[in-house]
């Protein structure tokens, strides 16, 4: 049974979305991590494509043609995401439909049936360790459900990266966060495709480590959802399109 891991990364280019905001008007597609098995013990493949210009929509597009191009060469039975119910799939929906609406490509529709068979990884992970959750979280950090599941994930460390001294001096902490990528990495890399210097050698390590970001995010879930119990948890928690644009 193939198992399909997303996780998409977003920036904010245009305005910072207020505190515990998740409405897509503030959010912008930068990549899409990606990982398939054909079975639960095997190696997953894997891959990031990104988004190769500026922030106009045309670009939204590719990235999504792209990102249907990879899954469709594959035979996906469930989709797993951590977190996804309430982020990638709320926004990727979304974004298929202004496509659709503005090019007529039918992404709502294809986003759609990727989510029929979509098993939510964090609403287990929050049940299985409710006991760790604080007052205020409905949902682990995905890190600490990794280290509950004794699952080994790799994080990010910005020292194993060569950069300028004050390249990112903007960024606070030593390890790679998801806000980070929202309100610095992203943007950063998107402007330097814009402006067309791929080629240097800061835009590539700024690549590497997004990338390896990326990956981190999507390689080991496989491993984390069947230690929680794998196809056990298909059922009570499969979320899909129609649920998550309820719940929107």
């Amino acid at each position: 049974m193939g198992t399909l891991v997303l996780d998409i990364e977003t920036a904010s280019p245009f305005e910072e979305p207020p505190e515990n905001s998740n409405d897509t008007e503030y959010y912008e597609l930068v990549a899409v991590g990606l990982a398939y098995a054909d079975g639960l013990e095997t190696t997953p493949e894997t891959a990031v494509p990104f988004r190769r210009g500026d922030w106009e929509a045309t670009h939204t597009t590719d990235l999504y043609q792209r990102m249907f191009e990879w899954c469709d060469e594959r035979d996906v039975d469930r989709l797993l995401t951590y977190n996804g119910a309430w982020f990638d799939g709320k926004h990727l929906l979304n974004w298929a439909r202004e496509i659709d609406a503005a090019t007529g490509h039918g992404f709502f529709h294809r986003t759609e049936a990727l989510f029929e068979n979509h098993v939510d990884v964090a609403l287990a992970a929050a049940d299985e360790y409710a006991d760790e959750l604080w007052d205020d979280q409905q949902i682990l950090p995905d890190w600490k459900a990794y280290d509950l599941g004794g699952v080994d994930n790799d994080s990010v460390w910005y020292d194993d990266y060569e950069f300028p001294d004050t390249y990112l001096s903007e960024i606070d902490g030593s390890g790679v966060q998801g806000k980070h990528v929202g309100q610095v990495l992203g943007e950063r890399y998107v402007d330097n495709v814009a402006a067309g210097i791929e080629g240097t050698s800061v835009h590539r390590e700024l690549t590497r480590l997004l990338e390896d970001y990326c990956l981190s995010d999507v390689a080991d879930l496989i491993e984390l959802y069947t230690t929680l119990g794998g196809p056990s948890l298909d059922e009570t928690y499969r979320r899909t399109a129609t649920e998550i644009d309820d719940d929107a």
